[in-house]
């Protein structure tokens, strides 16, 4: 193999892996900062939304955990549900859900000055949501434009069924 190519896989991995990490790191956060609040009796931060946040980033580390452990003892074969349509669509809609509420969450807690809650993971809630909306809205164009351009038009209509129903 030629090493211009290990040497590529290489930087992409390391990448992909700071990028998976610093989510996770992130999403650790975003659950040990509302422990802080609740145990601070922060009133400014009851929401709703606050525990929305935390049980969505549970969430999120136990589908990382679960997702390691499936890749490493899953055969390679089995694992083609991942690159399914409807899988791809739900995990956009899920990002951009999760996006949306980090950005309601943390603009409620900017907007009211609620001082128990300064803090980066604050400052962290707000960015990463813009982050994940963008790239949630741009993938789902994406995603609907493959499915109008691409040959396979039945697939459009089947989505179309499914969100009627």
């Amino acid at each position: 193999m030629n090493t211009s190519v290990l040497i590529l896989f290489f930087i992409m991995s390391i990448l992909y892996l700071s990028v998976v990490a610093g989510l996770i790191y992130l999403s650790y956060n975003y659950v040990k900062y509302i422990n802080k609040l609740e145990k601070d009796n922060c009133k400014c931060s009851e929401d709703m939304k606050r525990d929305m946040v935390k049980n969505f980033s549970y969430l999120i580390l136990l589908s990382w955990v679960i997702l390691f452990f499936v890749i490493l003892f899953v055969p390679p074969k089995t694992l083609n549900i991942l690159n399914n349509k409807y899988v791809s669509l739900f995990n956009y809609l899920f990002v951009v859900s999760y996006g949306f509420l980090l950005f309601f969450y943390s603009k409620k807690l900017i907007d009211e000055s609620c001082e128990c809650s300064e803090s980066w993971v604050r400052d962290a809630m707000q960015y990463q949501s813009y982050v994940y909306i963008s790239l949630s809205v741009i993938s789902i164009l994406l995603f609907l434009t493959k499915l109008l351009i691409g040959n396979d038009k039945r697939e459009v209509f089947k989505l179309i069924n499914a969100l009627r129903n």
